[in-house]
């Protein structure tokens, strides 16, 4: 992804919107000469590269020429000396060379540079190069995607600066219909707190407001944001309004993106899973046991004026089906609306895993309540889930 430094955008002031920038149709030939330069650039040095680059993109608009490279050079492999040893020999070097101080002569300190160098090249630059190989800027290109075109860079342009424009967002709502459950999963995999409110039939909202609501406004959080956008254009029929803040105590600009705006992502899908607890849980489940099957966020739940998306769904052969949510973010505001939302979900076959230190909390809920340490046993889960299979007899007081 790009940094701020690197982003562009344009800004209305009239309407207090904000827009990231696009690459047009001419910007593609300059692109192409640049992907040329990566390509017949290999065994170069960083900074070689990335000097032919620029000079490849001559004639494309200034601003745009640093996001560009910065994109090319995540497309490219470079190598270098790992760990600490090049480092190491550059000091060994030095303290030699400082025992016979002053060298005053290129000849004095061949002897010098046999010892450190397998070979000493006739340049000087490239006996600089050689010293300081572990620095960034002397990383050596080895390797550029023979397939990556012109259009897939514009592609990957577009997305990086829609991205980078959402570092500075304080509130993100997404409008969804046919893909709504697995841009939920994506946002729980981005790690960003939402709650989910219906429109109307078949459509959905999604509501981000973390930075506001529940934490400091920081960078990283707009990083998530960013993360999400990726897998959200992957989805169909969305729409999704930002409030960005460029400067603090400046008003808010709204930034406004849809499906039909076309951003592209060539990063696969999402892993399945947004925590080790969830992904662990359900490898030790399987996909079938005692008759149980196991499904990922399949149903919506009714939670008075909002929604729940269950963690998981258990169905089973019977045809009984029992929701399980996974209480997460440990913030006490996240966890008072968490709670509060479960107090008045319409769901009578919902089992609700809490840390052990929460029990006591989430006991007044009106759900089976599983407790947990560091993973949820399946000896404390079947009871529960096969207590659904029977009628359960009248309590006694």
């Amino acid at each position: 992804m790009l940094t701020k430094e690197q982003r562009v955008y344009h800004w209305e002031r009239q309407t207090s919107s904000i827009s990231s920038d696009r690459l047009e149709d001419d910007a593609l030939p300059h692109l192409a000469r640049a992907i040329a330069v990566y390509k017949e650039k290999t065994g170069e040095s960083l900074r070689r590269v990335r000097d032919a680059a620029r000079a490849a993109l001559d004639g494309l608009r200034p601003d745009r020429v640093e996001a560009v490279i910065k994109l090319l050079d995540d497309a490219a492999t470079y190598e270098w000396p790992r760990g600490g040893r090049q480092a190491e020999r550059r000091v060994k070097l030095f303290e030699a060379a400082g025992r016979q101080h002053p060298l005053l002569d290129q000849e004095s300190a061949k002897p010098l540079l046999r010892a450190s160098l397998d070979s000493i090249p006739k340049r000087h630059d490239e006996i600089v190069a050689l010293l300081y190989a572990d620095y960034p800027e002397f990383h050596r290109l080895s390797a550029f995607p023979a397939a990556y075109s012109p259009d897939e860079l514009r592609d990957d342009y577009d997305l990086a600066q829609a991205q980078a424009l959402l570092y500075s967002a304080t509130r993100v709502v997404v409008d969804a219909r046919s893909d709504f459950k697995h841009i939920v999963q994506y946002a729980r995999l981005s790690r960003l707190l939402h709650r989910i409110e219906r429109l109307d039939k078949g459509r959905f909202r999604l509501v981000f407001d973390g930075p506001n609501s529940l934490l400091r406004h920081t960078h990283a959080y707009g990083v998530s944001f960013a993360k999400f956008l990726a897998a959200l254009v992957q989805a169909r029929d969305w729409t999704m309004t930002a409030e960005i803040e460029l400067r603090k105590e400046w008003r808010p600009l709204s930034f406004t993106l849809s499906s039909s705006d076309r951003l592209r992502s060539r990063v696969p899908a999402p892993a399945l899973f947004d925590s080790e607890l969830e992904e662990r849980f359900a490898l030790k489940f399987g996909e079938e046991r005692d008759g149980w099957r196991l499904r990922r966020e399949a149903t919506i739940l009714e939670a008075g004026g909002a929604l729940v998306v269950p963690d998981f769904v258990f169905t089973h052969e019977d045809g009984t089906e029992v929701a399980l949510e996974i209480v997460g973010y440990w913030t006490p505001e996240y966890l008072a609306e968490k709670f509060s939302k479960l107090a008045k979900i319409q769901a009578p076959n919902l089992i609700v895993a809490v840390r052990k230190t929460l029990a006591l909390q989430a006991g007044a809920l009106p759900v089976t309540v599983l407790p947990f340490s560091s993973t949820i046993l399946l000896r404390d889960l079947m009871p529960r889930l096969d207590a659904f299979r029977h009628p359960r007899p009248p309590r006694r007081f």
